[in-house]
């Protein structure tokens, strides 16, 4: 079992700059990746695109890597037909103000006058980041699985709780029967002062326990809990299914109180229902 929540930050170093690898993984349904890195390796971005998705199928992630400590300086030229052409200029106004010079500087400054060699990255720099960000979504992979560990320890918890309760009402609706057949015969009794005949009472139970029974209920929940178990033990993208599970065992426990009259039961119910809301919102966060 795999969570879908993980975090990794690694740095590293080429021959040319240092740079840093974020990646966070949060819980969506589906895979989205985000990706923010520099214009210089934009050309490289469906490369980590691909290999993210590689490793991770569901989640929510954010890559962000960051190239900072430029080792390799760029080459500069000056373009010298400009600055001539400034200088000339500038001379020219010089003429017309009086103690006023223009500082070499200045003219160094304008736009044109010096050219910055475009940035190259190298091979070797890119298989660098290439290295540390497989480092990076290893890092991430072992976060969820360690957090995957202790959901499905949780989720164990939980299920005990629901199977402890489940057996409390099975328990319970066997004795429903005679606990009916007593209230009406006393009822009736007390209301007609004449003592109820016992096989029209029979009949009116039969009906009413019909109505009333919860055993294919409390089977299905039974079924449903052992499923849930099952697929907490296979491999893979399991989290749909255990929500979906979890939807299912709460519609027969839903269906178990609203049919049932007997107060134990409706707390025990209560005591399921609350569980299997801890374990949808758990199942949510599950690859």
């Amino acid at each position: 079992m795999e969570s879908m929540t993980g975090y990794s930050f690694l740095e590293g170093k080429t021959g040319q700059f240092t740079f840093s690898v974020e990646l966070k993984a949060l819980n969506t349904k589906y895979i989205e990746v985000f990706i923010n890195i520099p214009k210089v390796i934009r050309t490289e971005e469906n490369t980590y695109l691909d290999l993210v998705k590689k490793f991770i199928s569901r989640g929510k992630v954010e890559l962000n890597i960051e190239i900072f400590d430029w080792i390799e300086s760029r080459n500069i030229d000056i373009n010298n037909a400009l600055f001539d052409k400034y200088y000339n200029e500038i001379l020219k106004i010089e003429k017309k103000i009086k103690d006023r010079k223009i500082s070499l500087d200045a003219i160094l400054q304008m736009e044109g006058v010096i050219c910055r060699g475009r940035t190259q990255i190298t091979d070797e720099s890119k298989n660098e980041i290439l290295k540390v960000l497989n480092r990076a979504i290893k890092n991430t992979l072992k976060m969820r699985a360690v957090e995957g560990k202790s959901v499905e320890k949780d989720m164990t918890g939980s299920l005990k709780e629901i199977n402890a309760a489940v057996r409390e009402i099975t328990v319970l609706s066997k004795d429903a029967v005679k606990n009916n057949f007593s209230r009406l015969k006393d009822k009736i009794e007390k209301i007609s002062s004449v003592e109820a005949d016992p096989n029209r009472l029979y009949t009116e139970i039969a009906i009413l326990t019909d109505k009333l029974d919860i055993n294919e209920e409390l089977s299905r929940l039974n079924d449903h809990n052992k499923k849930f178990v099952e697929t907490m033990k296979e491999n893979g993208a399991i989290g749909k299914k255990l929500d979906f599970i979890a939807q299912e065992m709460f519609r027969e426990i839903n269906t178990i109180a609203s049919k049932s009259n007997n107060s134990a039961i409706s707390q025990h119910a209560v005591t399921v229902k609350n569980n299997i809301d801890k374990i949808r919102e758990q199942s949510r966060n599950i690859v």
